[in-house]
This record gives structure tokens, sequence and C-alpha cells, in this order.
């Protein structure tokens, strides 16, 4: 790929993780002031990390959708970098993250047709990812 086609890749990538970094930032800040309180001072930290990973992969997959996002190696790219942060391992395999996706798809307010475009890239053949992220979106409406 010539340097010209990559410089607008490479912007748009800019663009999306901009915000989303603000908002990761913002919500691990309160997530950090309320582990001080008694109630989660009980719970392990990868509890929360994991908690924490779900809450971030329902923002992430509503800012990539709503920057135009459509590439699927580039969206699962995203999602393993924030379970490398959060340090969850094997996210593909819980149901949680993909009914995440779908939250995500929700607050997006994608309409039917691009919410089965998004779910036939990401799930795939596999119906029970299929349909976490369909239980995921209706859970979001």
């Amino acid at each position: 790929m010539t340097r010209d086609r990559w410089l607008p890749c490479l912007l748009s990538v800019a663009l999306l993780a901009s915000p989303i970094a603000c908002s990761f930032s913002n919500s691990s800040k309160s997530s950090s002031d309320s582990s001080t309180s008694p109630s989660k001072s009980s719970k392990s930290s990868s509890g929360d990390d994991t908690a924490q990973f779900h809450h971030d992969v329902e923002q992430y997959t509503a800012a990539y959708v709503q920057g135009g996002g459509k590439g699927e190696s580039s969206f699962f790219s995203g999602l393993g970098e924030l379970a490398r942060k959060r340090g969850v391992s094997d996210w593909e395999a819980e149901g949680e993250t993909w009914e995440s996706i779908g939250r995500g798809l929700g607050r997006a307010e994608v309409g039917d047709a691009e919410r089965t475009a998004y779910v036939h890239a990401w799930a795939g053949d596999d119906a029970s990812h299929a349909n976490a992220i369909e239980r995921g979106y209706e859970a979001s409406h």
C-alpha cells in the first residue's frame, strides 16, 4: 500500500482513538476512585478488571461503529488491546464480551441491516457469539 493510502487510515485511527482514550482514562479514574469504598475493597481486582473490560468493550464498540469502522481485523485488534490492558485472557470465549459488543451496537443506535452485517462479520458462523451479541443489543433497548 502506498504512503498516500496509509495516511488517511492513520488519521482515521488517530481520530477514533482520541475520544476512546479520554473516555477510558475517565472511566479508569472513576473506577479507581470508587475502589476505596468498603464495598469495593472486598472484590478481587481481577473481577473489577473483567467488569471494567466489558464496560470498555461496550464503549469501544459504539465508538468504532460511530467512527465508521468496518474492518473485522482492526475491531478485534482493538478488543485484544483492551483485554491486555485489563489483564483479561481468553476474552473471545466469554459470552459477556459478546453481549457487551451487542450493547455497544445498541448504544451506537445501528439499524437492523447494519446490526445484522456487524453480527455476521464479527460472529461469523458461531451461533453462540451471534446470539450473545443479539442479547446484548436487545438489553440495550
